[in-house]
């Protein structure tokens, strides 16, 4: 069964497992994480690798591949603790120290992020493999939906284009001090800047978003996790908004039911964390 890619790091934002209702923490240290998930859906688009997901809001079931990007924030500074995969109901660490996760289910593959490069990781033979032979220390990864291409953010905040399965790569400098990438489904890309705030990358430079809150604390962005034929997601605080390559944006309103959904796998993804945490404890 083909997989359709389900990225929910923007839909649900970072899930901060430290909140005073759910897990008791040291006053300096915040334990944090953010999920990517693969769902196993009904392919309705053929052998089209550009088809946007019908629907995304789903809930986890024993089929969902769930990667946990775990770190702990001790002052102003990020431990990273590693990368998880849930899936069948376990929990276990699939790569030390890794930093992000770029999944692409069409070929049952996630796209690992790692102090010393890529590695790519198989959902189904859940078999870890490096690629390439880059060695960025990376802190973000994309995948563009036509291509095998990727963009990797390295730690000192640059975006390359990697090509050529993973042996070339090309730096973007229109993309200037990046704190988080993205694509659209037309592998548009997109970043965070200072002060939260995001750009879309154009042909003559990258141009501000507009139409969105000024001094915002908090910005999360990524490929849209729902139906939308183009643009990219942001959440702002916890607004979500659609954010579009003519560098415009407009706010986005759940639907009754897709507001039910994301609730409930907010609930999900809240259980999977605490497994994960109380299994590394032990």
């Amino acid at each position: 069964m083909r997989v359709l890619l389900v990225c929910l790091a923007g839909l649900l934002v970072c899930l901060k497992t430290a909140d005073s209702h759910s897990l008791p923490h040291k006053d300096y240290e915040t334990d944090s994480s953010k999920h990517y998930i693969t769902n196993p859906l009904n392919d309705t688009s053929g052998n089209n690798s550009s088809s946007v997901p019908n629907n995304s809001i789903r809930n986890l079931d024993s089929n969902t591949t769930t990667f946990i990007v775990r770190y702990v924030t001790t002052v102003d500074k990020k431990e990273y603790k590693g990368i998880y995969a849930h899936k069948n109901g376990k929990v276990k660490k699939i790569l030390e120290g890794g930093r992000a996760v770029s999944v692409w289910p069409s070929k049952s593959r996630a796209y690992l992020g790692h102090k010393d490069g890529i590695y790519v990781y198989d959902t189904e033979t859940e078999k870890l493999e490096k690629y390439g032979n880059l060695s960025d220390s990376i802190i973000g990864i994309v995948k563009e939906n036509c291509t095998d291409d990727l963009y990797i953010l390295t730690e000192d905040h640059v975006v390359y284009k990697v090509i050529e399965e993973g042996t070339k790569k090309i730096k973007v400098n229109e993309a200037e001090h990046a704190e988080q990438i993205a694509l659209d489904w037309d592998d548009n890309l997109y970043y965070i800047g200072a002060n939260n705030q995001p750009y879309v990358v154009a042909s003559d430079g990258a141009k501000k978003i507009e139409g969105l809150p000024a001094n915002s604390t908090s910005a999360v962005i990524s490929r849209a996790p729902i139906k939308i034929e183009h643009g990219a997601w942001l959440m702002s605080g916890q607004q979500p908004y659609v954010i579009y390559p003519n560098a415009t944006s407009e706010p986005f309103v759940f639907s009754d039911q897709e507001k039910l959904e994301y609730e409930k796998r907010n609930r999900d993804l809240q259980v999977i964390f605490l497994q994960m945490r109380n299994q590394t404890e032990k």
